[in-house]
């Protein structure tokens, strides 16, 4: 890894949503959502699910 790399967000279904952005889900089945700074993290399908920021905006 070099300096310039940035490094991966992810956080957990039900937590607050550190930055906004595009977020996709990690599991065999995915989908991605636009969420706002402080919103709740949802689950995805009924399921907690850990989310990875794809893009900020």
């Amino acid at each position: 890894m070099n300096d310039t790399s940035i490094p991966i967000l992810t956080i957990r279904s039900g937590q607050k949503c550190p930055v906004s952005g595009l977020w996709k889900n990690k599991g065999t089945f995915t989908t991605t959502i636009i969420i706002a700074e402080k919103s709740t993290m949802p689950e995805y399908c009924g399921q907690k699910v850990v989310w990875i920021l794809l893009y900020q905006c």
